[in-house]
């Protein structure tokens, strides 16, 4: 093997293996910038305003002369993404997000005209690389005022105070980082706690649809 060939192959072995660290490291940088993007929708610190109406439905009484009392209800939330995905794709990988709501709601059937009042709701979004539809587990409490107690009639809602503990499952579609569509089904218990002599409560289960905007947080 004469000198020129030997210094030849050595030069292209070096310039090989220099244009495949670059490429790995290209590919590195490509890999982790894509991992930091995942879904920037629900990294830490993002906003999410939200606004969703549908209808919930309680056909079934819980005792004698408990009422059917369905709703036609508005939500608008704020939320707060208090922790980011890790990007690691396993299933059940996501971020938990604190929800602050004002639920308002007409009464269409049977007793009382409407409902209003502030509710706190803990969500966790499973949040994929790559997915524009995000599933979403949430629960939480509040109360509302509600002139349903002023009709004797029924034994359900006594006070016009009443707590609403509650669940829901949902979906969101991206459309894009900062907008989705949302479809949600919920089930919400509404109750007074005893503080009334007429507690029977109501369970009413339902659906919602809406729209969410994100953004990032304005305080630091």
């Amino acid at each position: 093997m004469n000198r020129k060939f030997t210094t030849a192959l050595i030069g292209t072995l070096f310039l090989g293996m220099t244009t495949a660290l670059q490429a790995g490291n290209s590919l590195t940088k490509e890999v982790l910038t894509h991992v930091e993007s995942t879904q920037p929708l629900f990294t830490m610190d993002r906003i999410e305003f939200s606004a969703q109406t549908g209808a919930l439905f309680s056909p079934i009484g819980l005792g004698p002369n408990t009422p059917t009392y369905n709703v036609s209800q508005t939500d608008l939330r704020l939320g707060w993404m208090l922790t980011s995905p890790s990007g690691k794709g396993e299933w059940y990988d996501g971020n938990v997000e604190a929800i602050a709501e004002l639920a308002t709601g007409v009464v269409f059937s049977h007793y009382g005209s409407f409902s209003v009042g502030p509710t706190g709701l803990v969500r966790y979004n499973f949040v994929q690389p790559n997915w524009k539809v995000v599933p979403y587990i949430q629960a939480g409490a509040g109360f509302v005022y509600s002139d349903a107690y002023e009709n004797k009639d029924q034994k359900a809602l006594g006070s016009g105070l009443e707590f609403t503990p509650q669940a829901a499952v949902g979906l969101r579609y991206l459309l894009n980082n900062n907008w989705s569509i949302n479809a949600e089904a919920d089930f919400i218990h509404t109750s007074n706690a005893g503080t009334a002599s007429r507690n029977l409560g109501t369970n009413a289960v339902g659906g919602l649809l809406g729209f969410s905007y994100f953004f990032d947080k304005v305080w630091k």
